[in-house]
C-alpha cells in the first residue's frame, strides 16, 4: 500500500474550508466582514465577531484541523447554518480507534461496514439556554480509522446542526441527510 497523504472530500457548491490556523482566521473574518457589510447591521456585526472569535478559539483548544461550511451565496440554493469540523483522533494505548471514540460522546456509536472500511456514526442533541434559549443543535460525529497504521489513529469528523426549536423537522432531517451524503465522499488519499 502506498503512503496515505491525506483524504479529499466532496463539498456542495457553495462551501468552502479553512484550516484552524492564522491564516485561514484570516479568510474566514474577511469573509465575515464583508457579509456583515452588505448586510448592514453593525449590532449583529459585532455580536457574530464575538460569537466567531469564541468557536475558533474553541475549534484551536480542541485541535481542530479545518472547518467545512456553506459561505458563498449560490442562486437555487438555501444555506442552512451547518457546519463540518475535522481533527485527529488518536484512541488510549490499548485500545482500538473505535474503541476510543467513546470519550467524544455520550451517544450510542454506529458502526457502518463501507468499501473503505468500518465508519463510525453517531447523533445527539442539545438544547439551547440563556442566550442560546429557543435553539437545538444536533451534533453528528462520524470516525474514520487510519488504515495501516496502529490501530489507534484516525480522523473525526463533527457536524453541527443549530435550528430553531420550530423548525420544520423535514428541515432538520434533511441537512442531517446533507451531511451524511457529504461524508459518504470521504477517501483516503
Amino acid at each position: 500500500m502506498t503512503a496515505l497523504s491525506g483524504f479529499r472530500l466532496l463539498l456542495p457548491p457553495g462551501w468552502s474550508r479553512y484550516r484552524v490556523d492564522e491564516d485561514g482566521r484570516k479568510q474566514f473574518f474577511a469573509k465575515l466582514s464583508a457579509r456583515m457589510k452588505q448586510i448592514g447591521d453593525p449590532e449583529l456585526d459585532v455580536k457574530l465577531r464575538m460569537l466567531a472569535n469564541a468557536q475558533w478559539r474553541r475549534l484551536e483548544q480542541t485541535g481542530t484541523h479545518s472547518v467545512y461550511f456553506p459561505d458563498r451565496e449560490v442562486e437555487g440554493l438555501a444555506h442552512l447554518p451547518i457546519s463540518l469540523a475535522v481533527r485527529q483522533h488518536v484512541a488510549p494505548s490499548g485500545a482500538a480507534f473505535a474503541d476510543g471514540l467513546g470519550g467524544l460522546t455520550r451517544a450510542a456509536i454506529e458502526t457502518f461496514d463501507t468499501a473503505i472500511g468500518p465508519i463510525q456514526r453517531w447523533q445527539s442533541e442539545t438544547i439551547g439556554s440563556d442566550d442560546n434559549a429557543g435553539i437545538t443543535t444536533r451534533a453528528v460525529g462520524y470516525g474514520f480509522a487510519l488504515p495501516g497504521a496502529d490501530g489507534r489513529r484516525g480522523l473525526v469528523f463533527l457536524a453541527s446542526i443549530p435550528y430553531a426549536d420550530d423548525a420544520d423537522p423535514v428541515l432538520v432531517e434533511g441537512a442531517t441527510e446533507l451531511v451524511d451524503s457529504i461524508m459518504e465522499t470521504f477517501r483516503w488519499r
